[in-house]
């Protein structure tokens, strides 16, 4: 392999680096070539990265760059958007530095180039370009690189992460296909961002990366609950697939009812309450209020929406008045809308 350039490409139409960005970014271009592989173990994989490394390429003098920019969210976690590109070596975490380093995160590996194996929690996935890894940073794992590789990276809390994947179901070693449509998108959108994201006004930026997470948490509710994706293919998960398509596709309907939902799909009401019970673990009822409140959250967070008035985001999610949203805010969130909104405004603004 080359050895990378002190920046990281982008794209003929990509906005050049400003000075935050190159500040966030290592290459074993900037040492000795003595001493690259040393850096990239020691300084990128152990201390930043928490992980062992070692190479897999007799190729000398080793090469290997690191991009890492926070990715700010409205009055939730911020994350990370890293990018990586390197030659052939195989990472693990460990119990001793999981001991050091326990801040708990969950890595989701987005494959630009190459492959990789990922093992974690008796799974074992092999990443094809295009498909989107997990890892819990809590639990030893280890991936092997076999060939100079690209990954981009988003690297959250384990609360932002559990927002927004499947509850009850644990991805730790799993991966979303590259070739699932959903997938393709939200892949599409998160290297747009990481690509765009010195272009965007840091006052839109939550507002973008909200909608980025929102195509990955589409993408993977329709990939993995019912037992969708890599572990097989049933009719419960068939139909409760669909019903979670049409539900999003008519959650501004505050006419949106189970009946409704089930003739779309083409159950009886009681047998799609069964799907999702045996799918979720709750009720259509639970499933289409949990999503109504969290596009609201997200768009009281969004200072891009700050004109418009609670009711109007309440109408907009389909509940059927203001009250109505302020009564299910408070129970799932401990506080009102006005007061999140307000906080949300207060945390933007740094105050």
């Amino acid at each position: 392999m080359t050895s990378l350039p002190g920046t990281i490409r982008q794209g003929k139409d990509a906005p050049p680096p400003d000075s935050a960005k190159v500040a966030g970014l290592l290459t074993t271009a900037s040492v000795p070539a003595a001493q690259r592989l040393d850096f990239w173990r020691e300084v990128v994989c152990h201390t930043i990265a928490g992980v062992e490394a070692n190479a897999l390429t007799e190729e000398h003098p080793y090469a290997g760059a690191i991009h890492a920019q926070s990715i700010p969210l409205a009055h939730m976690p911020s994350f990370d958007l890293v990018h990586v590109e390197a030659d052939p070596q195989r990472v693990n975490r460990t119990r001793a530095l999981i001991s050091i380093q326990p801040e708990p995160t969950w890595l989701l590996m987005v494959q630009g180039k190459g492959t990789c194996t990922i093992r974690q929690a008796e799974q074992q996935t092999t990443l094809e370009t295009g498909d989107i890894g997990f890892l819990d940073t809590a639990r030893p794992y280890e991936v092997i690189f076999p060939q100079t590789f690209k990954q981009s990276i988003l690297r959250m809390p384990t609360p932002l992460f559990h927002d927004i994947v499947p509850k009850n179901r644990d991805l730790a070693g799993m991966a979303l296909s590259g070739d699932d449509a959903l997938t393709a998108i939200a892949r599409q959108n998160i290297v747009l961002l990481e690509r765009f994201v010195s272009a965007i006004e840091p006052m839109l930026l939550p507002a973008a990366a909200n909608r980025a997470l929102d195509h990955l948490a589409l993408a993977t509710r329709s990939f993995f609950e019912g037992n969708i994706g890599r572990r097989g293919h049933n009719a419960s998960a068939f139909y409760f697939a669909r019903a979670c398509a049409y539900i999003s596709e008519s959650l501004g309907d505050p006419f949106l009812s189970i009946e409704k939902i089930a003739e779309a799909v083409g159950l009886s009401s009681g047998h799609l309450q069964q799907v999702f019970r045996q799918s979720s673990g709750g009720t259509v009822g639970e499933y289409v209020r949990e999503r109504r409140l969290a596009g609201c959250r997200r768009d009281l967070a969004d200072a891009s929406l700050a004109h418009q008035s609670i009711t109007s985001i309440a109408f907009r999610w389909g509940f059927s008045e203001s009250s109505s949203l302020s009564r299910a805010f408070r129970n799932a969130f401990q506080t009102s809308p006005r007061r999140y909104r307000n906080a949300s405004r207060q945390d933007a603004s740094g105050s």
